[in-house]
């Protein structure tokens, strides 16, 4: 590896913080030797990433991040909504994601049982004495299910295509799958997506109905009922 390789990573100052419209935000300082410029960028791994020329002042950091607030928040809270995890927990008025859009949590106690409606940009959870995460989880899984189905059904005609059982799961690792006997999966975090990732991942799963590999025959299927599916393909891993 030459040198210049080696010196021109930035490097790493730590971890800092600043309130941004109320809101605390941490990100992480770097310094780079080969950079005119003060660079932003929001990282599904580390967060905000700050990369500031060798030599710049540090006293009017503070001054373009507060200038930049608006467009930090808006790309924080779509990262945040891209890798939402039930399992993090639930709290009033966080932002949720449902087909797209974020909503934003409104948690009460009461009812019998468990209950989710959306009323503009809310959406209401009423837990009936459970977990807030179970119920909505519940109402995540039962959207999924209704959703998939319908792109499902409406794709499968297009392409001329016949398809076992349906199944809404937990998947960890996979958007869909599709076995040799045509049955079909899909995670039910589909649903939190917008619906042209929903129906790119049921037209890909369709199309191994006609060939199972990734074979060059397979993607020109994909093609010929999602023509824009590389850009879908690259959205689609910011949720992973």
């Amino acid at each position: 590896m030459s040198p210049r390789n080696i010196y021109s990573r930035p490097e790493v100052i730590g971890k800092k913080s600043i309130v941004l419209e109320g809101k605390e935000v941490h990100y992480t300082l770097r310094k780079s030797r080969f950079s005119d410029l003060i660079r932003l960028a929001i990282r599904s791994t580390t967060g905000l990433v700050v990369t500031v020329p060798h030599h710049y002042n540090m006293s009017g950091l503070d001054d373009i991040l507060l200038k930049r607030s608006s467009w930090i928040l808006k790309h924080q809270t779509k990262m945040n909504a891209n890798r939402f995890i039930l399992e993090d927990g639930l709290h009033d008025g966080q932002q949720v994601p449902y087909l797209g859009k974020l909503y934003t949590l409104r948690i009460r106690e009461g009812g019998e049982r468990g209950h989710v409606s959306l009323e503009r940009s809310n959406l209401h959870l009423l837990s009936g004495g459970k977990g807030a995460a179970e119920v909505m989880e519940k109402w995540y899984r039962h959207q999924a299910a209704e959703a998939v189905k319908a792109s499902l059904e409406k794709n499968a005609a297009q392409m001329g295509l016949s398809f076992g059982k349906l199944s809404i799961r937990a998947q960890k690792t996979r958007w869909g799958s599709c076995t040799s006997r045509g049955d079909l999966s899909f995670n039910w975090k589909l649903v939190t997506m917008p619906p042209s990732l929903m129906d790119y991942v049921i037209i890909h799963e369709l199309a191994h109905r006609l060939e199972m590999n990734h074979t060059d025959r397979f993607w020109a299927v994909v093609e010929k009922y999602c023509p824009n599916w590389k850009t879908l393909r690259k959205q689609l891993k910011t949720y992973e």
